[in-house]
């Protein structure tokens, strides 16, 4: 079995392994490649910090990295050994590699608009809402010009972690 962020999203990764392993004849083996998000391209790093007044970039950093550190959000609540727990849980010997990526990333309006909308329809939390729980409105605001101002039409490195996760039955 090959796949490709199957386990990011989900809640209970020990579960989906143990159904996956279900299906996995006895000489077969699974693969995946999973984006490893609390380890993936901040956004701040974006900036130049000498576009940010200091107190501000400090406070957008702190603000920031809180966003990978809430326990209940699925995406970034888990690292490399939560992956390797869940596979050996399911009886699978793992063997998992880190891959850093870098990527071009052309920032389009529709992409600033994504990340600095605050509707509470959205399935996840924009990255201003995320702002927001630490910063006040005024400083999300500058920050959303900051990004429109310097990086609208601009291409950028997009760093990402990817774990490279094989497991086959024991």
């Amino acid at each position: 079995m090959i796949g490709r962020n199957v386990l990011m999203k989900e809640v209970d990764k020990s579960s989906l392994v143990q159904a996956l392993v279900k299906w996995l004849n006895q000489d077969g083996m699974i693969v995946l490649a999973e984006t490893v998000s609390r380890h993936s391209q901040r956004l701040y790093d974006l900036l130049n910090r000498a576009w940010v007044k200091p107190n501000l970039y400090e406070k957008l950093v702190a603000a920031e990295e809180a966003i990978y550190s809430v326990a209940s959000d699925s995406m970034v609540n888990w690292d490399v050994e939560d992956l390797r727990t869940a596979f050996e849980k399911a009886g699978l010997a793992v063997e998992i590699t880190q891959e850093r990526t870098q990527t071009q990333m052309y920032i389009t309006s529709n992409l600033l608009n994504r990340w600095f909308t605050t509707s509470e329809t959205t399935v996840r939390p924009s990255y201003a809402t995320w702002l927001a729980k630490n910063l006040k409105q005024e400083e999300v605001e500058t920050v959303k010009n900051l990004f429109h101002r310097y990086l609208l039409n601009q291409t950028v490195n997009w760093n990402n972690t990817i774990a490279i996760v094989k497991g086959n039955l024991v």
